[in-house]
């Protein structure tokens, strides 16, 4: 019965980390995929549309420099979680979009990569950058385009999917982690009742964190590249690949907790087996 009971807690732990892994990276996929699609295009279109405008002798070559440069920007992402933050609340509550004030946010961006500009012989004035800044933002150049892709996820996704973007909207609440980690938790002090040693629990938690480091690292990767082309472009309106790094990394570092609860274990084992010859 016991052998039983450790296997069923050992499955849920392994569960319960898979899911807290993906809570703290799925913000991440789905903010880059985003940023990368969405966001860094039409921002680097009325870039290069200025920059085109001001200088024409510049080359392709210098165009292209400048807009892979703003397309990496860290404010892309820091600008697509705004607006994607209050995509998701539309979704889940059936309600308007509401549109995140980012200008302040486009002048940081367009200030972040003036370096790549100046090295191209480029230099916008105040004015020319609150030019751009203002038919992105106070034009609704943006807003129009995450108006589209709510639009689009309320009308053309089925009632699973859009289960599904509630579903992440919930898991990705700090109370939800909370209560996996206090789970997980508990769930442990029980193996360790359970196995009436200060080290044996450890050896199931190596399985935990093994099963979850494979799924991860090799299953979760597998199952999404089968669907990700259909479901970017069900939300986006072009497919596109997702990526999904953080999540692989997670898997790394599930696997590298086990090889650690593994030595642990067998650590432990020495010990005892020392003890019990050195009182015999």
């Amino acid at each position: 019965m016991k052998k039983i009971i450790n296997f069923l807690i050992t499955v849920v732990i392994a569960f319960l980390i898979f899911i807290l892994c993906i809570s703290f990276t799925i913000n991440d996929v789905v903010i880059n995929t985003l940023s990368k699609e969405v966001v860094s295009n039409e921002i680097s279109d009325v870039v290069i549309s200025q920059i085109e405008n001001e200088y024409d002798n510049i080359d392709y070559e210098s165009l292209d420099k400048i807009k892979e440069n703003i397309n990496n920007s860290s404010k892309i992402n820091e600008l697509t979680e705004k607006y994607f933050n209050n995509i998701v609340d539309s979704i889940v509550n059936d309600t308007e979009v509401k549109i995140p004030e980012t200008k302040d946010d486009v002048l940081a961006l367009i200030n972040e990569n003036e370096d790549i500009l100046k090295e191209n012989n480029i230099e916008l004035t105040d004015e020319e950058k609150e030019k751009i800044a203002s038919e992105l933002t106070e034009d609704g150049r943006l807003s129009k385009v995450y108006q589209n892709v709510t639009e689009s996820v309320k009308e053309e996704l089925s009632g699973d999917s859009v289960n599904l973007i509630k579903t992440y909207n919930n898991i990705t609440k700090p109370a939800f982690r909370c209560i996996i980690i206090i789970m997980i938790v508990i769930l442990t002090f029980i193996l360790a009742l359970i196995k009436k040693t200060y080290y044996r629990w450890t050896y199931n938690l190596s399985v935990s964190s093994f099963i979850s480091g494979v799924l991860l690292s090799f299953v979760f990767p597998f199952v999404l590249d089968s669907i990700e082309m259909d479901l970017t472009n069900k939300l986006l309106g072009t497919a596109s690949s997702i990526n999904i790094n953080m999540i692989i990394n997670a898997g790394y570092i599930c696997l590298c907790v086990c090889a650690l609860f593994a030595i642990i274990y067998i650590v432990g084992n020495k010990i005892a087996r020392y003890n019990d010859k050195k009182y015999d």
